[in-house]
């Protein structure tokens, strides 16, 4: 097994209460899963544990067998990379962005550049966005090309925090599609976060569902209500909202 979570729990620094409670699931290389639930109850939280941004307070992550806390976490994050919901390009031109943490393996001008070729055609990538920044990318231009910075590394994991979110119904599916794809001839191991349930029932293969700090579903996609599933989502907001506002 590629990725296993046993008991995990995480009660962040001045918190009184668990966030996440007795998190425990599996993914294999290839399989693709839908993390979903509502605002705030820990959804990019567990992503940032699976890229050891930071550390559970009980239970265990192993990465094929290993334990996370012996494996450095530069080694880890070359292995499990996470993309952002709100991405950066650290001042850099799109091309340079690509490029980096290729770098950082400390790979070849040619090979670089073969993986930046494969990889824009891949996303449909245009060449005129090669020497923009940040600045001149619209939001959805720069999830893109995010998405395409952290696929481009040939992780072992890929985590995705809302990876469409910017992006129109059409776009959207073109790059699931995309992702679909790449994970499963690539054998990567994908979790995305999304609220888009309708593109979700399409492109993941497993649906886990958070609540109440704690994973309330663990089902393969085909045995999934998604329509019912929507609906509970939507009403749990609600309540929460009002529960806020009073």
């Amino acid at each position: 097994m590629l990725l296993k979570l046993e008991s995990l729990g995480y009660t962040p620094p001045n918190f009184t209460r668990q966030l996440l409670t007795d998190i425990s699931f599996s993914l294999a290389a290839g399989e693709c899963i839908t993390l979903t639930g509502i605002t705030g109850v820990g959804k990019s939280t567990l992503l940032r544990l699976l890229n050891r941004l930071c550390d559970p307070t009980s239970g265990q992550i192993l990465l094929n067998g290993k334990n996370y806390q012996t494996i450095s976490p530069v080694t880890l994050r070359q292995r499990v990379m996470l993309v952002s919901q709100e991405p950066k390009l650290l001042g850099m031109k799109v091309r340079e962005a690509l490029a980096y943490p290729l770098q950082l393996q400390s790979l070849g001008a040619e090979e670089i550049k073969q993986r930046i070729v494969t990889i824009t055609e891949q996303f449909e990538i245009p060449t005129d966005w090669f020497d923009r920044t940040e600045l001149q990318l619209s939001a959805g231009q720069k999830q893109i090309v995010s998405i395409a910075r952290g696929v481009i590394t040939q992780p072992q994991i890929l985590l995705l925090d809302e990876p469409i979110a910017n992006l129109d119904f059409t776009t959207a599916e073109r790059i699931l599609t995309t992702l679909t794809n790449i994970t499963r001839s690539k054998q990567i191991g994908t979790i995305v976060v999304n609220h888009q349930l309708e593109l979700a029932a399409r492109f993941s293969s497993r649906l886990l569902y958070l609540q109440d700090s704690k994973l309330f579903i663990d089902k393969v996609s085909t045995s999934v209500n998604w329509q019912d599933l929507q609906q509970q989502i939507r009403e749990s907001e609600a309540r929460s909202m009002s529960e806020w506002e009073e």
